[in-house]
């Protein structure tokens, strides 16, 4: 039996062509979800189930799986960036599963439970659990390139901001009124976008680390 040589193959993946057409995406459902909305609340026309096929605030639909897919890409690159890392690799394994449990949570819906079970509403647990979060990554933080730092607390602003904060305001609002259409538009399209960031200052950092995928054949 012949033996294959172990080899290195590096493969230069297409970061801005990727990213480009996640963003394109996201415009696409924020658009959907406000025109069909807007629509339904102006002329009444249009079949529920196409709105909520494009309901940003609705579960098992397109911008759900499509939130928990950008997600589950975070959590897998974070995985491989853990593998690689040669310091605070714990720290980069706690993002991993944090993003993986983000995106099972996304389908199944188990930080909406919370509020069945108890009157605090769960946005609340949820700032204190990212203000502990922050200050105990400090460190971490410290340690990367400005420029990747940057982008991490960016993006960790933008979809903290949607998740939490205009959910928190937005919870009362009448959900038959354009303001609500609007206000999720806000809420999922920041988790979106904040998720999309990150993806692509992780992508950045591993490329930086790395200079190139390499997959190992043999």
């Amino acid at each position: 039996m012949k033996e294959f040589e172990h080899q290195n193959v590096a493969y230069n993946f297409p970061l801005e062509g990727y990213c480009q057409s996640l963003l394109a995406i996201v415009a696409i459902l924020i658009v959907a979800h406000i025109s069909l909305n807007y629509l339904d609340i102006r002329h009444d026309n249009i079949h529920w189930l196409i709105i909520e096929l494009f309901h940003l605030d609705e579960e098992n639909n397109i911008p759900t799986w499509f939130s928990s897919f950008m997600l589950a890409n975070n959590a897998a690159l974070l995985a491989v960036i853990a593998i690689k890392a040669t310091a605070h690799r714990l720290h980069w394994h706690l993002l991993a599963i944090g993003f993986l449990i983000l995106s099972i949570d996304e389908v199944a819906g188990i930080h909406e439970s919370f509020n069945t079970v108890s009157e605090m509403n769960w946005t609340l647990v949820g700032a204190v659990l990212v203000a502990d979060l922050f200050v105990i990554y400090i460190p971490f933080l410290r340690s990367l390139q400005p420029r990747i730092m940057f982008g991490y607390v960016l993006s960790g602003f933008i979809f903290v901001s949607g998740a939490l904060i205009i959910e928190f305001f937005s919870r009362n609002i009448d959900s038959d009124s354009l303001t609500y259409v609007f206000a999720t538009s806000a809420e999922e399209g920041m988790e979106m976008l904040g998720s999309l960031l990150f993806l692509f200052f992780n992508f950045t950092h591993l490329k930086q680390s790395q200079r190139s995928f390499v997959i190992d054949v043999g």
